[in-house]
């Protein structure tokens, strides 16, 4: 019965992936804590679907990656996730789950606010600052496998346009999550039971896949980003009320 439950939650995780292009991690993560699933198992499993999911993504948006953005994003990422590991290997994450948390409500309440105002900002952020977006991606990517919102978090701030960011999002999902999973791997974090639900799960994402990109297709780029900032808040929420 855990099994079946731990198969829909991850499931319900991909679909969220698929249409929003991130958070599969934020709602997947605090549902299987919920039924007591082992914490290192749900994030290995978290982090091999994400990879999954994310390939056919981003090369049905490939057209729209700006491989030089991607590939600052990229390195940056590659010195975040050591750390990420660390965290989740000797430390304690409820502080760091906290504080991102009241970030990302705030920063979506914000957001809605002036899309709801019109209000447009001028502020112009240096491509210096990919690196950076790309390490706290890299930390909270392996410690959480939520190395997605950071970089919405950041492209929106950047103000991409709704397909650049879902071409960059998901091409960064493919490389960073490629590393993610290996180095889960390397530390020790796979098991059997990784691989039993990977494979019940995979042949199953044949339908929730398609599903996802028919929703997404529903979305007109006009109110994506709306979506996307209330999708954040929520997502916001679970991490500050998540024990």
């Amino acid at each position: 019965m855990t099994y079946f439950i731990v198969v829909l939650i991850a499931l319900f995780g991909a679909l969220m992936r698929t249409v929003f292009g991130f958070g599969e991690a934020l709602v997947t993560m605090p549902l299987l804590a919920l039924i007591a699933f082992d914490l290192q198992t749900s994030t290995a499993l978290i982090g091999a679907l994400g990879l999954i999911v994310a390939i056919p993504v981003a090369l049905k948006y490939r057209q729209h990656i700006d491989l030089a953005t991607l590939k600052r994003l990229v390195i940056g990422s590659i010195l975040g996730i050591p750390v990420g590991i660390l965290i989740i290997k000797l430390g304690s994450p409820q502080i760091i789950m906290k504080v991102l948390g009241s970030f990302i409500v705030i920063y979506g309440v914000y957001n809605l606010y002036a899309l709801k105002r019109q209000k447009t900002s001028n502020l112009k952020i240096s491509d210096k600052y990919d690196y950076l977006a790309g390490i706290v991606s890299g930390i909270l990517g392996a410690s959480f496998n939520s190395h997605g919102v950071p970089i919405v978090v950041y492209g929106t701030a950047k103000k991409w346009d709704a397909d650049k960011l879902r071409g960059i999002l998901q091409g960064h999902f493919v490389c960073v999550g490629s590393l993610v999973v290996l180095s889960q791997l390397a530390s020790g974090m796979w098991n059997i039971e990784v691989v039993k639900l990977l494979a019940m799960i995979i042949p199953l994402l044949l339908i929730v896949i398609p599903l996802g990109n028919w929703i997404n297709s529903k979305i007109d780029s006009q109110h994506f980003t709306k979506y996307v900032y209330m999708v954040l808040i929520i997502f916001g929420l679970i991490l500050l009320l998540k024990r």
